[in-house]
């Protein structure tokens, strides 16, 4: 099975986030709340960065 490797970056960034958002907080609203927030913006900046490099590389 062929997987584009862009697909690993989904359940990657939230294992990022949440064993992060594990580590600082203990209540467990307080980490899913803050772990959904952090996997938001770890994925607005990796594909700001992707759309960067697309649009740097568009025209080589």
């Amino acid at each position: 099975m062929n997987i584009p490797v862009l697909l690993y970056m989904l359940p990657m960034t939230a294992v990022i986030s949440l064993v992060y958002s594990a580590s600082r907080f203990e209540d467990t609203q307080a980490i899913i709340a803050k772990s959904f927030r952090l996997f938001a913006q770890i994925s607005v900046f990796l594909l700001g960065i992707l759309l960067l490099l697309y649009l740097l590389t568009v025209k080589l």
